[in-house]
């Protein structure tokens, strides 16, 4: 059981710096939270993460499975994992999240790669 703690510092941990989900690809990231935010773009997921240098940031997604990954760990923040991109069906590639002790082989880095190549014509 946890004792509620008013520390009234108003730290929030997504008044932050924003990122690009490209700055988390490949790398072991500690994801601290997740709350839906209505964008110009629509109904969106803004995640809570501290990079790899320590430096604490945000980035938003609409990536389904990684919603829906995050959404399973949410009584477990803070967790470690590293995002990768990989294929889906025919040429979509998209995001998963695998346990921080997973190696980002050569194949990741190039998935990552054709990813950001392609991801503005969808």
């Amino acid at each position: 059981m946890y004792d509620f703690v008013d520390d009234n510092t108003g730290n929030d941990m997504f008044d932050v710096e924003f990122c690009s989900i490209d700055d988390v690809v490949n790398c072991i990231v500690v994801y601290k939270g997740m709350v839906e935010r209505t964008t110009s773009n629509g109904i969106r997921r803004l995640v809570a993460v501290t990079m790899p240098d320590g430096t604490d940031s945000a980035f938003l997604t609409s990536s389904k499975k990684i919603v829906e990954q995050i959404e399973g760990m949410k009584n477990k923040f803070p967790f470690r994992a590293v995002m990768k991109c990989v294929p889906y069906g025919g040429a979509f590639i998209g995001f998963r999240l695998f346990p921080p002790t997973s190696e980002v082989t050569d194949d990741d880095r190039r998935w990552f790669q054709t990813y950001k190549k392609t991801k503005f014509k969808r």
